[in-house]
């Protein structure tokens, strides 16, 4: 073998190799090996050698690829479940209001306003100058009295909040100026203060 030959058999072992390569990227490759009159040696891709040369074709596949990897699998996170809605707050319902109670106006035996609760208070005992045997009241044998009763008014029904105001702040003036223990003072100032703030007095 010449050295020419052993160039030429070294260059088409180069070109296959490179061409080897080139169509491991491609699909159905043909490389023809061509042979002409002069013995040179030519490699072509895909290209029939040209008349009157000696002609050699290999086929060359695409090489297996491997599989694509399988996707991630994502587990599904457990669900978390929802707070339970906080209670609403009840709405307090709005007090029930009441028409204010009766009043009555009453005078006493010795020309002394009040109001009251009843339209018959207990009689009073209003005193008597007594007189003894000698027509005076120095010899006279004790002080004695005259059950008297008040004379009451009912209030007319447009003045009774106007009134129990008015007696609620009597009430309160007794209370706090009254002196020693008012602690029925104060009893009594609660107990009106309280039937006059849930009336409809105060709607």
């Amino acid at each position: 073998m010449t050295i020419s030959t052993r160039i030429a058999a070294l260059a088409s072992a180069l070109i296959v190799s490179a061409l080897c390569s080139h169509a491991r990227a491609q699909s159905n490759i043909t490389i023809y090996r061509c042979v002409d009159a002069s013995g040179a040696v030519t490699l072509q891709n895909d290209v029939p050698c040209p008349k009157g040369s000696q002609q050699t074709l290999r086929k060359i596949g695409v090489l297996p690829t491997l599989p694509a990897p399988p996707a991630a699998v994502v587990k599904p996170q457990a669900a978390v479940p929802a707070s339970p809605p906080a209670p609403a707050t009840p709405t307090p319902e709005p007090l029930a209001r009441t028409a204010p109670p009766a009043l009555f106006q009453c005078r006493t035996w010795d020309e002394r306003d009040y109001l009251g609760d009843t339209a018959e208070p207990p009689a009073t005992c209003a005193p008597v100058q007594s007189i003894g045997i000698d027509g005076s009241s120095e010899l006279a044998a004790g002080t004695t009295c005259e059950m008297r009763q008040d004379t009451c008014v009912a209030v007319p029904a447009e003045q009774l909040c106007a009134s129990w105001k008015k007696r609620v702040d009597e009430a309160e003036f007794r209370w706090k100026v009254g002196g020693g223990r008012n602690d029925d003072r104060k009893a009594e100032f609660d107990r009106l203060s309280k039937v006059y703030r849930e009336s409809t007095c105060l709607r």
